[in-house]
């Protein structure tokens, strides 16, 4: 039964990644620690996600364009493994807490109708890919800088999780790369792998069909949405934490 749950829960997150192209963490993370500990649910799903990366960037190929966000990508690597060796040196609380408050305020400014276009130049993807691989690798919230940087381009729909596919796939194969050098990975853990990769194979392929019955504007709230609720479930993990 505990593996079903694991595989609905799982089911649950990747229906919202194929959906919007981010966004399964929200789920995943938040009930999988009722059943599981941490230090297996942080390997395991950094292989779940580099597989899931992988068939949202390979169904939405033809909308991925390398060149124009190569900074973002490269950046994003240096910044994850940024995070992942801050993360066992230092206590980061009070940048959660700065960096959560900080995207819920610009995804509420999102929402009014209150956005500045931001210039698609090396260092301004550069900057927002460090930020949020810094933010993937040490503050688990990696997907709300990314995020608002492409809103503020008001990229079409598929363009938009084409591009976040191929970055969070990046993301995700530095951390199974790093966790595997650490010795992360168990024996053990293969039927919770196994749980999680059935539930999220359905999940993103059914959330990738119900997206193209999105319209723009939907598509653009329900994104926001995401966004203020990741920056809230950071600002809540920080206060449980101090």
């Amino acid at each position: 039964m505990e593996y079903l749950v694991i595989a609905l829960i799982m089911f649950l997150g990747a229906f919202l990644q194929g959906l919007t192209g981010f966004g399964s963490g929200l789920i995943a993370v938040s009930l999988l620690v009722l059943y599981l500990p941490l230090t297996t649910i942080t390997p395991t799903l950094s292989i779940v996600n580099l597989l899931m990366a992988t068939y949202l960037s390979w169904v939405l190929r033809r909308h991925i364009h390398l060149t124009q966000w190569r900074w973002l990508l490269v950046t994003g690597v240096l910044g994850t493994l940024v995070g992942n060796l801050l993360l066992a040196h230092v206590n980061l609380v009070g940048l959660q807490v700065g960096m959560a408050l900080l995207v819920m305020s610009v995804a509420i400014c999102f929402w009014f109708g209150v956005q500045w276009q931001l210039a698609n130049t090396p260092r301004l993807q550069g900057t927002t890919g460090l930020l949020a691989g810094f933010s993937n690798g040490a503050l688990t919230l990696g997907g709300p800088p990314v995020v608002l940087f492409l809103t503020s381009h008001r990229l079409a729909r598929d363009s938009f999780r084409a591009t976040l596919a191929v970055f969070f796939w990046v993301l995700a194969l530095t951390n199974v790369i790093s966790f595997s050098v650490q010795q992360r990975y168990e024996v053990s853990q293969l039927p919770i792998l196994l749980a999680l990769l059935a539930g999220m194979g359905i999940g993103t392929a059914l959330g990738h069909q119900v997206s193209r019955y999105l319209s723009e504007s939907l598509f653009r709230r329900i994104t926001l949405v995401l966004v203020f609720s990741a920056g809230a479930m950071a600002l809540f993990s920080a206060w449980q934490s101090s």
